[in-house]
Parts: C-alpha cells; structure tokens; sequence
C-alpha cells in the first residue's frame, strides 16, 4: 500500500576474488561499509563508508556488469533513493502492492521471485536484500548478470534484451537506455550528489498507438491493461464524476507492466512518468479497479503518477497531470476543487495517504484551472 517512509548456487567464481561471506564475515560491518577496488592482485577489501557511487562500482565489478547500466537502472527505478522495505509489499488487489524492493526493484510475488533469486547467487540474506543499501544493488547487479549469461554483451547496447527481461517489459528496457542516451544527476537524501554522464546508445524505439481504438486522451501513449484487470462499460459523461489521484510507489514502465500482468487485479486509466509522459492504460468509458471502493470506481478516472510518497514531484508531472485533469474536466464536467479531484487517502474505507504529504494540491488544483 502507499505508505510515506513508513535458489540456484552461485557458479565458482575466478580464484582471485574473494567469497561474498568471507567478505561480510572480514569487514565487520558488511558490504554497506565497504567497496570491493579492483588492482593487479585481484579485488581487494576496502573500507569506504557508505557511497552509493562506490556500492554501484563494486556491484559491477563483482558481477561484470557496466556500472552505467546498474545506475540508469537504479534511476529509472526510484532516483536512486532506496524506499523502505514495506512500500510496495505485494497485496492481493492493492493498487500499489506490486511487491518490489530496493533500488533495483527486486521481485517477491506468488508467481516471481527475483528477491530469492538474488538471495541465492549473492549469500545475502532476503531481509537484507529488501533493506540494505549495497545489498541491494549487489543483489540487482547479481540477477542482471545471470540473466545475461556467461557472455557478457562487450557494448552497452547488447543489454538491451537482458534489461528488458529484468524489468518485464520493453517499455522498461527504453527506458533505462533513454537515461543512459540522456544522462541524469541528482543528490540524494544521504547528500551524495551522483552523476550519470550520456552514453552512446541505439536502442530500439518502441512503437504506440495514439489512434484509432487506443487512447482517448491526445497527448497519451495507448498501452492496455490486461483485460481482466478492468470491468467494461459504456460509461457516459453523466457518470463520471471525479478524479482520484495516486502516487505509484513505483517508475512509469513498471506501474504499467503491473497493469498489463494477469494477475494483479489493479488497473487504473492513466500513469504520469516523471517527464511527463503519459499513458492511458483503460478507456475512460471503463471501470479501472484503483479506488479500493466500488462506488468510486464506478463514478471515477484514476490517474497514478511515477514516484514515491515522500518525494518531491517533479514539474513535469504537475503539469502534465493538471493538463490531463484539465481534458478530464472538460469531457465530464468535473468541477475543479478538492472534492472532485480528490487524493486516494480521501476515499471512505481505504487505509492509505496516497498520494502523500508532498503532493501540493494547491499548485495542482490552480495547473488544471490554468490549462483548462
């Protein structure tokens, strides 16, 4: 729920590194106290405090995975802050339960297990996993490189498929190389400032439809939940009502590969990315199941926003979502005050502040107003 801060053995590994639980037991504090530097004799332990920069670089190392891969990974996934473990626990019918951990957005679901994965080529316990830092990362770096196999693509670009496999989708896969193709920085709430310099990168774009039976809303991507995660109706403009705003606990590729998964029995019509992009995942004149209230459902649109409750949104989303909103009210008369474009916290029943504290619904209400 949206809460704000609230297997196979490992391969033998070359003979000059060193176990992963010799290193844990030698270093005292663990892999978030120390980093793995590279040097003529094989790796060798050092102490380096608890630098994100330094975990990425040691993950990478360990499991020969280029270390601006696992950082344009770990942006796309939560802007490389780490969410607390009990963010997104999976919860049957939970819109934002997806059951994803950490930085790397490991996996713990009935039908996915990239967390126990992990746990059994890195040593790591699964606790330590979903909570510690470099864990995490190690953990991520760990799963990426199995799935890549033993021949590691020599250029960045021969990711692609591999990254696409470990987020689900390829929406994903565009992602994480679009921020590779761009760059990114940002400082986060430890103080440490990282920064990913632009890759040269050709990744496949993909394709989306913007017409015909796709999306109702002109500035939005058509990418269809799975049909049983939705309820078909002829709704018309005197049905709806309101709109309900949600924060994901999540990225914009992932938020909507949980919509299109048979069995996450969620779905919720729009999903704001971080810049602003927008995909439309069910018709308006349909039920998306997002309010944890039926009557909601049935009277309302639902729009999920990238992020997590706690963090800053960004311009982007505040007004590309208001211009969203603003059609919205334009096409069912919705008036624009907080009783009609209301939080998802608001909705009688169900137990959540989404979309958080840092939602500022008075610069969104007086967005909408404006581009309406």
């Amino acid at each position: 729920m949206c809460v704000e801060c609230s297997r196979t053995a490992p391969e033998a590994r070359p003979h000059n590194s060193i176990d992963r639980r010799d290193f844990l037991r030698l270093s005292g504090t663990g892999l978030a106290g120390a980093v793995l530097l590279g040097g003529a004799g094989g790796r060798v332990l050092a102490q380096a405090g608890t630098s994100l920069k330094g975990e990425f670089a040691s993950a990478a190392t360990e499991y020969s995975v280029p270390k601006e891969l696992l950082m344009a990974m770990g942006y796309v996934n939560t802007l490389w802050e780490m969410p607390p473990p009990e963010a997104t626990d999976y919860q049957p019918g939970d819109l934002h339960g997806r059951g994803t951990y950490g930085i790397m957005q490991l996996v713990r679901t009935p039908w996915e297990d990239t967390l126990g994965k992990a746990a059994g080529l890195t040593g790591f316990s699964e606790e330590r996993l979903k909570s510690e830092r470099a864990a995490n990362v190690g953990g991520g770096a760990a799963v990426l490189a199995d799935i890549a196999g033993e021949e590691k693509p020599p250029e960045l670009d021969g990711w692609y498929e591999a990254v696409a496999e470990y987020g689900g989708n390829d929406l994903y896969a565009q992602e994480v190389f679009g921020v590779l193709e761009d760059g990114a920085s940002a400082t986060i709430s430890t103080g440490e400032t990282l920064n990913l310099a632009p890759q040269e990168v050709d990744a496949p774009q993909i394709l989306t439809s913007r017409s015909g039976g796709g999306a109702d809303y002109g500035r939005a991507d058509w990418r269809p939940a799975y049909r049983g995660n939705y309820t078909n109706r002829n709704r018309g403009v005197t049905t709806v009502d309101s709109i309900i705003i949600h924060i994901a606990q999540g990225s914009y590729s992932g938020t909507i590969g949980w919509f299109q998964h048979r069995r996450a029995n969620v779905s919720a019509h729009y999903v704001v990315g971080r810049t602003g992009r927008v995909a439309q995942c069910v018709r308006n004149e349909d039920v998306a199941w997002h309010a944890g209230n039926w009557k909601y459902n049935r009277r309302s649109i639902g729009i999920e926003h990238a992020g997590y409750a706690g963090r800053r949104w960004t311009d982007s989303t505040y007004r590309s979502s208001a211009r969203l909103s603003a059609y919205l009210s334009r096409r069912f008369n919705i008036p624009v005050d907080r009783q009609h474009i209301r939080g998802h916290g608001s909705v009688p029943g169900v137990a959540t502040r989404c979309p958080g504290r840092r939602f500022n619904w008075e610069r969104y209400l007086r967005l909408v107003r404006h581009y309406k």
